[in-house]
């Protein structure tokens, strides 16, 4: 076997003959290129490792030679940089050369390559192939490295990496490219310390490039800076602390913009090369921390905000930096504004890019949408709003969403906006799925159309705010159509956004659609583009003035009702009507034209915004807004066609229920869009399979046919239907066939169908009796002389078969629980519709000579309902349920009845009032809640008399905090009324006689045994509630002064009714003290009233002589004892409290009553869902209210009218548009507002009804009554 130094392989020498350089002799350039490039040859075919060093000194020295280096010829200068190479390849790793050789080495290097690979318009550089292998061997053999350690080894290396930066080019070979990166990362590796010339190289790249991130030189940097990021991770770290540290403290706006441009550069580098900056996030968290220094903390925050957001999909920043990003999230409670809405708006992008810390991110935005900024808040929202539809549904929480649901009713404008912009953005992004039913997407965004549409109804919205989400509402949820014909799919998405609303939500439907407004006269819009083409740009003419007059009584009525900023909206509207242009005023009244179509509604509407934008600019923001509240923009007549259709052929069970819904609003309060269809409504009346249909046709053609008389159909097909469906239809097709046959153009119809039903009195089932009851129900009311020549047989078979027969239901024991009407007994349903139709009837007679005879024995059968607890009379034992239902019927009759001034009067007169006020008070919770409903939509009009506005205040102890907070709303609203002493702040008398006589409030009389006082002290608490309630919804700075002479006159009356006057004396003085101390909480002085008012006579009457008086008014009737637990009334406001069950043995302040019924509050509320369903059945009673108004209106008095004239002037400066009666249009009410302006009268109190007037007495500064 062969030993190993024999298998040892010899050296291999160089095999180069001759020298390369002649002595004495100068060559030629060809041949010296000839001796050069076989040099090079050689040198490359040789291996490192097998190498005979010796061989290689002949030609080492020669290389470095003047002549050759500083050569004329770029061939021998680039075949010598090859040879050069190849030998300290070769050497390697000893170099051969000193160090200033290397030195001139490395530069000739340099040069070489700097000089003839920069990019020129040539093509093809000469010698690529030796630039290559040059640039190739100093990259793998790394001898570059050498250059460190030779004298200014600093400057070489910054040449090495500005002259790779200039090279560097598009075309370049790649492999070369990642040579060049290996020298620049040899460079920087080997080196002691990095040049800050390489640095400004470097950070030149980034500041430079960073908008160009495809530059090569750029991209060769970040390269570099990767391979090599913990050897620059300090010299980085150095630059940026150095500006910090010169520009950081006490920032000039100059030292801002450079340290905003630092940390440019810094997120720059952090995009490309995040390692390098390890140690410069420690120096921004640090800068989180630094006091009074607003902008550098405000910079920092942004900056880490960035940081945190940018490398998706990347590491988890919060463990990457864990400290930094605690300190981060703590900027949230920054004291400084700035810093907090930078870190505000610094999160979308954390949330979108790094879902592990959403969660966490989400919670501490949550908490800053109840900042205390305003900015802040909206910010949030903002940002909840900019998300991408795919980051809402999966990462985003349904809690986040409904935190920005939460900012629709703030009370600042920008929070509004951004939040209902926000979830309307959001909502259309994920409209299509919903509409594909993604159950992730219905429960994550379904809610959002009900939510901003209940949010312009709620409890304190200010008019401002109500606009805008309305505006928001229209524009986003259901906004019109880009193609005008496309009606179908406009109306579909309103059927598909109305399926899912709540009863809530369809109320505040109706308002947003202006229905409900325009179904009581209210809207203005017509009025007020015919005043500006009444008032021709100020031309005056005959009637001018007039016509001014007016155009400014409906501008100023409608800029306080529709416009935050008042005065512009004058300003504006006013334009608007100086430039008098016939075009602009015909746009607008076909967008505001209740029949107008959707095509026509479009193109005016684009048409108008056009028109003023090019010519009057100013008004375009208020012009916008006012097409947005005024012209039908979600519903319209057009929309009647496509619904009829979805409730033919419906799609789906939601989407036929909702078109219903929508057509049941329109057919109840936009009838006049009904005009151009009643072709349409007699088809779907003869449709014998959809009830529904059948009946909202009927309805819609009732309503119709009222208005517009000359389009009732002329046929007698569709007469002969409605008098089937009044005999042969449920209830509410019978109630909507008898009003079409009232109206149609048959005058016999309503008699015919009358005689019908008289007839079969005795033969119908009990079923079907129900339905003939509703619709005489209806003929009484809409035309009562039809009934006339039935009405001793109908009230005989009405009064003896129906009401005094006794009732299936005796057996029957709810207690106070209730039920819906459709569950009782069907002769106990009787009964109730038996009630409306005596109610019915005398509505429809209140203006005949004879109202008071027919009204007495209807009056009487109502309280003897009420005083009986809801039986009719002791034989005839109705159940409990019936009796609530009955009670509620009786009760409402009354306040039905009350309607007509004749028939208030008599309930006045004949009646004890308590009965009904008593009703406030009902054991059952449905019966006292559905009153209370009633009570709320009357008493605002303000058509009943004085004595009923202290009829809610007696819900003060209902258990019910809902029942509680409707009634102070409604107070309140009642305070903004003309005639307010007389019907807001006078009625504490009564309420404190009421009080007086209340069942639970016992007077012990010495004869008794026993002090003289109150019974029970917690009585007087009780009352002291009620007393409370009423001060919370009507005192106020401006009356308060009122409202204590009241409490204080009282003890210088008598009570007519009972000859103890002590409890109201003791009452009053209880009224005093709350008064005191209510105006000592909030600041406001009680001054002396200097007017004078009437007392109610019919219960006050005077002291019987002035010593009396004045010994009533020294005697201290509420004891010491008392006095001390109620220094705290009054210096809060009255919540709901559950109380024990109290009965009240006698609803009879004069106790002469002899049936007792309980008046307690036991709660017996039902489920939402179920009261729902029982206040949706109790829907037609309000239609019945309002055709009771119009009877009335129409045959209305002229002393109402003129009364009614009076109140206008009133109106004017602080009413709605319309004032009371509500029905008629807004021009009228100008038209009366003007005439009302013209007449030069004094305006002198109007004398009361003789149970509540008096004279005026001069003995006292409070008027007293007569004697």
């Amino acid at each position: 076997m062969p030993r190993a130094s024999e298998l040892k392989q010899p050296l291999v020498k160089l095999d180069f003959k001759g020298p390369l350089l002649q002595k004495g002799k100068r060559e030629t350039t060809d041949v010296l290129l000839k001796k050069i490039k076989t040099l090079h040859q050689k040198l490359a075919t040789l291996e490192q490792e097998g190498v005979d060093i010796e061989s290689l000194h002949p030609v080492r020295s020669p290389l470095i030679k003047d002549t050759i280096l500083h050569h004329k010829d770029r061939g021998v200068r680039a075949y010598a940089a090859c040879c050069l190479a190849d030998l300290l390849r070769l050497y390697a790793p000893d170099a051969p050369y000193s160090e200033s050789q290397l030195r001139d080495i490395f530069a000739f290097f340099l040069h070489q390559l700097t000089q003839n690979l920069k990019l020129n318009t040539v093509t093809d550089i000469p010698y690529y192939t030796e630039y290559y292998h040059l640039i190739e061997s100093l990259a793998t053999i790394k001898s570059v490295a050498l250059v460190c350690d030779v004298p200014d080894g600093d400057s070489l290396m910054e040449g090495f990496f500005t002259g790779f930066m200039e090279i560097i080019r598009p075309d370049m070979n790649k492999t070369l490219i990642r040579h060049l990166r290996d020298i620049l990362v040899s460079l920087i590796e080997e080196c002691n310390q990095i040049p800050q010339g390489v640095m400004d190289c470097i950070i030149s790249q980034f500041e430079n490039y960073a908008s160009r991130p495809d530059v090569l030189s750029f991209q060769l940097t970040v390269d570099v800076c990767n391979q090599v990021a913990d050897r620059l991770k300090r010299p980085i770290y150095a630059h940026f602390s150095e500006i910090q540290t010169e520009h950081g403290r006490d920032p000039s706006n100059n030292d801002v913009k450079i340290f905003t441009e630092s940390h440019e550069l810094l997120l720059t580098i952090y995009k490309y090369c995040p390692d390098l900056l390890l140690n410069v996030i420690p120096l921004l968290e640090d800068n989180l921390k630094v006091r009074d220094e607003d902008r550098l903390r405000q910079l920092s925050v942004k900056t880490l905000g960035r940081i945190f957001a940018q490398r998706p999909g990347a590491e988890d920043p919060a463990r990457k930096y864990p400290s930094a990003w605690r300190a981060w999230l703590g900027r949230k409670v920054d004291k400084a504004l700035s810093v907090r809405l930078a870190w505000v708006e610094a999160t979308r992008s954390v949330l979108v890019n790094h879902p592990e810390v959403r969660m966490e991110l989400q919670g501490n935005l949550v908490d800053r949408i109840e900042d205390s900024d305003e900015k802040i808040r909206a910010a949030v929202c903002k940002i909840i709003g900019s998300l991408d539809y795919e980051t809402a549904l999966h990462h985003i929480s349904l809690r986040t969403l409904q935190a920005v649901g939460g900012r629709m009713g703030d009370k600042k404008s920008s929070v509004r906006l951004e939040a209902a912009n926000a979830l309307a953005k959001l909502w259309n992004l994920a409209y299509s799925e919903i509409e594909s039913n993604n159950a992730d997407a219905i429960k994550q965004f379904a809610w959002i159309p009900e939510a901003i549409l209940l949010s312009t109804c709620r409890g304190g919205t200010s008019l401002e705010s109500r606009w805008q989400l309305t505006s928001i509402f229209k524009n986003s949820i259901l906004p019109l159509p880009k193609e005008p014909d496309d009606e179908q799919a406009w109306v579909d998405r309103l059927i598909f956004v109305t399926a899912r609303f709540n009863d809530d939500a369809l109320m505040a439907l109706r308002k947003v659609t202006g229905l409900q407004e325009f179904a009581r006269g209210g809207l203005p819009f017509i009025a007020f583009s015919e005043a500006c083409e009444d008032y021709n740009g100020g031309v005056i003419a005959d009637g001018g003035q007039d016509a001014k007059a007016r155009l400014d009584f409906i501008i100023n009525a409608m800029a306080r009702s529709y416009f935050g900023d008042v005065d512009k909206a004058k300003k504006d509207l006013h334009a608007f009507a100086a430039a008098n242009e016939a075009k602009l005023f015909k746009l607008y009244k076909t967008c505001v034209d209740v029949h107008s179509n959707l095509a026509n509604i479009v193109k005016a509407r684009n048409e108008l915004l056009r028109r003023v934008h090019q010519g009057h600019d100013e008004l375009t923001e208020t012009m916008t807004s006012l097409l947005d509240i005024s012209a039908w923009n979600i519903v319209n007549q057009s929309s009647i066609p496509p619904l009829i259709r979805r409730i033919s052929k419906p799609e789906s069970e939601a989407s036929s229920s909702a078109a219903v819904k929508i057509l049941a609003i329109l057919a109840k309060e936009g009838a006049p869009m009904f005009k151009n269809h009643t072709g349409q409504l007699v088809v779907a009346m003869m449709d014998k399979k959809n009830e529904k249909l059948v009946e909202l046709s009927l309805q819609a053609l009732s309503a119709v046919c009222k208005i517009h008389p000359e389009v009732c159909p002329a046929e007698h097909r569709p007469v002969e239907r409605a008098t089937t469906i009044a005999l042969e239809g449920t209830q509410r097709q019978a109630k909507f066939a008898a009003r079409f046959l009232a109206r149609c153009k048959e005058p016999q119809a309503c008699e015919n169908l009358v005689n019908s039903i008289v007839k079969g009195f005795k033969k119908t089932d009990e079923i079907k009796l129900l339905t003939h009851l509703r619709a005489l129900t209806e003929i009484a009311l809409a035309k009562p002389q039809a009934t006339q020549p039935k009405s001793d047989e109908i009230m005989g078979f009405i009064m003896n078969e129906i009401m005094l027969a006794p009732s299936p239901s005796a057996d029957v024991e709810s207690g106070d629980e209730w039920t819906e009407e459709e569950n009782l007994e069907p002769l106990d349903r009787a009964k109730i519709m038996g009630l409306k139709f005596l109610t019915h009837r005398c509505l429809a007679f209140a203006r005949d000579e004879e109202a008071e005879k027919i009204l007495k024995p209807v009056l009487s059968l109502l309280v003897t309902i009420l005083v009986n607890d809801g039986m009719v009379n002791e034989n005839t034992k109705e159940g409990g349920y019936a009796r609530c239902h009955l009670r509620l019927r009786a009760s409402t009759c009354l306040l039905k009845l009350s309607n007509a001034k004749v028939y208030d009067r008599a309930i006045a007169r004949q009646t004890q009032f308590d009965v009904v006020v008593g009703v406030i008070q009902d054991a059952c919770y449905m019966v006292r809640h559905l009153y209370l409903l009633k009570l709320n939509k009357v008493l605002p009009t303000q058509r009943l008399s004085p004595r009923w506005n202290l009829t809610p205040v007696m819900i003060a102890m209902d258990p019910e905090k809902e029942n509680i907070l409707a009634v102070s709303g409604t107070c309140r609203i009642n305070c903004r009324i003309p005639e307010k002493i007389e019907r807001i702040e006078l009625p504490l008398a009564r309420l404190l006689h009421f009080l007086a006589h209340h069942p639970d409030l016992h007077w012990t009389e010495p004869e008794q045994g026993g002090e003289e006082g109150i019974a029970d002290q917690q009585n007087l608490k009780d009352m002291a509630s009620f007393i409370e309630m009423y001060l919370d919804c009507v005192a106020n700075r401006d009356n308060i002064g009122l409202l204590y002479a009241i409490a204080q006159g009282i003890k210088g009356l008598r009570d007519r009714i009972g000859g103890n006057s002590k409890p109201l004396y003791t009452l009053a003085e209880l009224a005093q003290l709350i008064i005191r101390n209510r105006s000592d909480k909030h600041a406001w002085p009680i001054p002396i009233y200097p007017g004078q008012f009437r007392w109610p006579k019919d219960i006050f009457h005077h002291a019987d002589n002035p010593e009396e008086k004045q010994k009533v008014q020294r005697t201290q009737y509420l004891s010491e004892e008392m006095r001390n637990w109620a220094r705290g009334l009054g210096r809060r406001n009255v919540n709901p409290v559950t109380q024990p069950s109290r009965k009240v043995e006698n609803t009879s302040p004069t106790g002469n009553g002899s049936t007792k019924r309980k008046a307690t509050f036991t709660r017996t509320k039902k489920t939402p869902s179920k009261r729902r369903r029982i206040e949706e059945s109790d829907d037609d009673e309000d239609e019945d209210e309002e055709d009771e108004e119009d009877e009335e209106d129409e045959s209305g008095s002229e002393e109402e009218e003129e009364e009614e004239d009076d109140g206008v002037e009133e109106g004017e400066e602080g009413e709605d548009l319309l004032g009371r009666g509500g029905r008629r249009g807004a021009k009228t009410k100008a038209k009366r507002a003007v005439a009302g302006k013209k007449k030069v009268k004094k305006v002198r109190p109007k004398r009361q009804s003789e149970d509540e007037g008096g004279v005026e007495s001069d003995e006292s500064e409070l008027t007293d009554l007569d004697e």
